[in-house]
């Protein structure tokens, strides 16, 4: 068993988890062994996870949990079981296949209109007039949420994909919370279809859901509802202009659209990073964790460990098998990939379709926090080859 003293200790300067390129310094720390101890400044000295094969077995280990001391007694979906069981199947309901897959023909509705409205002579940033927009106005309609509230619910929350190591992480999270409170009593009022409403109902029928626990899983819909499908959606394009073959690939063959949404998922994870603590004292590779422990598993290390992926910084649409952990593992495996998966291969296969003469207008910089995406996505569109799909 290795002793404490044995492990290395990262420097929060040298600490690459949210770095601009973390992958040289991902790589270094691979080498170093299956963990080092590292200094951040979200979450003070932590376990550091780089390596595949140890990240998976870690996410799935019931010894750990996802939830802070200071997370509070809310009930949420990144809470413990049994509260996750029972919170997860009730929101599951809402993200199976069969329904996602009905929502194919409205998305690409959505799509074709706003790749409409762009403007096709100068350059455009495509992550705020598309990557943003779509994703919110897909979980405004699963929630919902009115159309024209679709303008304030960005201007509220937009500021999630800044991270957690954000200032004003409480002030963005007051303001969602107001308009979910708001959202609710209007759905109490006049209940619809929606996911909201079925929440609410099972709160108020079988007391499923407490008060808070109902406005704490509403807030989280929304939060993970479009920041993680904005990264992807904007990671995926600018993977595709900065890797010219795997561009013409895909116009060749569109049918790897669901393949290459995969690599895009593996090759930019949308998450850098996915803290838990460990619950008791656990002995695993090698390694001595403490209970009390943050292990934090990095999703842009893990998916880049050649270990397991041959060639890992090479974009590859084509890579199969492909079983990259960008959405998790284990009982936390996110609930809306069904939903991300489809909103990504509708827009990004679109805009690939639609514009052949699409190239980056510029240069682009990444935002340095635990969401793994561009502050903005400057392209040209050039003539379209056709208005609509």
């Amino acid at each position: 068993m290795t002793s404490d003293l044995d492990i290395p200790v990262v420097p929060l300067a040298e600490s690459p988890v949210c770095a601009a390129d973390p992958y040289p310094g991902l790589a270094r720390l691979r080498e170093l062994g299956p963990a080092v101890r590292a200094h951040t400044s979200f979450m003070g000295e932590v376990w550091l996870v780089t390596r595949y094969d140890l990240a998976r077995e870690l996410l799935a280990d019931p010894r750990f949990s996802r939830r802070r001391p200071d997370d509070g007694e809310v009930a949420a979906v990144d809470s413990d079981p049994p509260d996750h069981t029972r919170i997860r199947r009730l929101v599951g309901k809402a993200f199976t296949h069969h329904r996602i897959q009905r929502l194919r023909g409205w998305v690409q509705e959505l799509v074709d209109g706003m790749l409409d409205e762009l403007d096709t002579e100068g350059p455009v940033d495509l992550l705020d007039r598309f990557a943003y927009r779509l994703p919110i106005a897909v979980i405004c309609e699963m929630l919902g949420a009115p159309e024209s509230d679709r303008d304030d619910v960005r201007a509220r929350t937009e500021k999630i994909l800044a991270g957690e190591v954000a200032e004003n992480r409480e002030e963005v999270y007051d303001r969602t919370k107001d308009y979910i409170v708001e959202l609710i009593a209007r759905k109490r009022a006049e209940p619809g279809e929606d996911l909201l409403s079925a929440l609410i109902a099972a709160r108020d029928g079988d007391a499923v859901l407490s008060e808070p626990e109902l406005v704490e899983l509403g807030i989280a819909l929304i939060a993970a509802g479009y920041a993680t499908t904005t990264n992807l959606i904007g990671n995926g394009i600018h993977a595709l202009l900065t890797n010219p073959d795997q561009l013409a690939l895909l116009r060749e063959r569109p049918e790897l659209i669901g393949s290459a949404v995969e690599e895009f998922l593996r090759y930019e994870s949308s998450f850098s990073a996915a803290g838990q603590i460990a619950r008791e004292d656990i002995e695993t590779a090698g390694l001595r964790i403490r209970a009390g422990d943050v292990v934090l598993i990095s999703f842009c290390g893990a998916n880049r460990d050649p270990r397991r992926f041959p060639d890992p910084d090479r974009l590859d649409i084509t890579r199969d098998p492909n079983p990259h952990l960008a959405f998790s593992h284990g009982i936390h495996h996110c609930l809306g990939a069904p939903l991300a998966r489809l909103e990504a291969e509708i827009a990004i296969g679109t805009v690939v379709r639609r514009f052949p003469g699409l190239a980056l207008a510029g240069p682009v910089s990444w935002r340095e926090n635990i969401m793994r995406g561009l502050h903005a996505l400057p392209v040209t569109l050039g003539e379209p080859r056709r208005a609509r799909s």
